[in-house]
């Protein structure tokens, strides 16, 4: 791996490294407990961390600096969106590594001087709001409507699946404001403010235990000037926000395959010259083989960034790799252990302490969410092959 990175890049790793080893015990040990609980969700330590690292400048490794960033590559936003992941600590997920970037390639003028500098503060977070009961892989055809009235808009609709709703402070909000038959050609960003009159979250708990929500928007007016590019246009928004998405996704087989390889080696079945030691061996080298795969996948997706090129179809077979192998390494972890291995998490009885039990639990989510893997093989055919619709 390190063979992919250039001097200045590792030398960068080296000293986020020494500053993160410098932070306070104390808020590092009660963040790690909290984000590992739920990654998805920075609560107070998590919000305390992060807003820490933004008055240290440790946020927005890549955000140019005339927007308060560091002007580093994506590859070194990349690597410390990793190495806080390994740490098992927030690195700010979609707000910093998504709709920030998304917001400078996009945003108009006063939406980049409101909202970037309070993200790199760590007062901002963002739920993206896509989904919908009947728009989730065809997202375009997504009815959550957006009318105009004079200098706002009246939006009226539902989402599901908004992951962050209950902590955010803000939505990434898809409308509909042009005729349903438009498709692409008829949606609209939206910034909203999660705590706006005729907005209410409601809990949706998936079967690994994490929650979801379902947002409901009832006559929720939302100032024009909120509005990411032209009406009508919100479609590149949405892409370009995936993109960016797709491309950080390969940090938790790596964990899933450290909890099943710890237990093995716990338990004394990794080595000896045994058949069943052998193979064992076999097959967790694939998956670490199969691990690194994904990280250079997620790199080529930060290098072509840094060249100026968006990674369409990398990102998506990034993503398509990344949830897959995720189940290939529990499905491994699960057989091995037998009936133990569905204890749950929490419980002091539990191999590996439930963590590839709530792995396998919650793979089948991230082979669709983000969008699912039989379209993003439609972006790979299409936009790496050249094959036609």
């Amino acid at each position: 791996m390190d063979k992919a990175l250039n001097p200045a890049q590792l030398e960068f790793l080296a000293e986020l490294r020494i500053y993160l080893d410098g932070l306070e015990p104390e808020l590092v040990e009660a963040t790690r407990a909290e984000n590992i609980a739920d990654p998805m969700q920075p609560r107070e330590h998590g919000r305390r961390f992060l807003r820490r690292l933004g008055a240290d400048g440790w946020l927005g490794i890549s955000w140019p600096r005339e927007y308060g960033g560091q002007g580093r590559d994506p590859v070194e936003q990349w690597l410390f969106a990793e190495e806080l992941y390994d740490r098992r600590l927030p690195n700010g997920l979609l707000t910093l590594n998504v709709i920030g970037p998304t917001l400078i390639r996009m945003g108009s003028a006063e939406q980049k001087a409101d909202y970037l500098p309070r993200i790199l503060a760590g007062d901002i977070v963002f739920a993206i709001g896509y989904s919908e009961p009947d728009a989730g892989s065809d997202l375009a055809a997504l009815r959550t409507r957006a009318v105009r009235d004079g200098s706002d808009y009246v939006v009226t609709g539902q989402k599901i699946w908004t992951t962050g709703a209950s902590v955010a402070t803000h939505l990434w909000l898809a409308t509909r404001t042009g005729r349903p038959e438009d498709r692409h050609r008829g949606i609209t960003m939206l910034i909203t403010p999660i705590d706006a009159p005729g907005i209410s979250v409601t809990p949706i708990i998936t079967q690994g235990g994490e929650r979801t929500n379902a947002v409901f928007l009832d006559g929720v007016r939302v100032p024009v000037s909120q509005r990411i590019g032209a009406e009508n246009d919100g479609w590149a928004a949405v892409t370009a926000a995936l993109n960016f998405e797709r491309m950080f996704y390969h940090n938790e087989p790596r964990w899933e395959l450290r909890q099943l390889t710890g237990w093995a080696a716990a338990e004394g079945l990794l080595t000896g010259d045994t058949a069943e030691a052998r193979a064992l061996q076999e097959v967790t080298g694939e998956h670490a083989v199969d691990v690194e795969i994904c990280r250079l996948f997620a790199l080529r997706g930060a290098h072509m960034l840094a060249d100026g090129q968006v990674p369409y179809a990398e990102a998506s077979a990034n993503k398509v790799w990344w949830g897959e192998l995720r189940q290939r390494i529990c499905d491994t972890g699960l057989d091995l252990i037998g009936v133990d291995g569905t204890i749950a998490g929490g419980s002091p009885y539990a191999p590996a302490h439930g963590h590839l039990d709530h792995g396998l639990r919650s793979s089948p989510v991230w082979r669709f969410g983000g969008g699912t893997n039989e379209i993003q093989l439609d972006i790979i055919a299409q936009r790496g092959l050249g094959m036609p619709r």
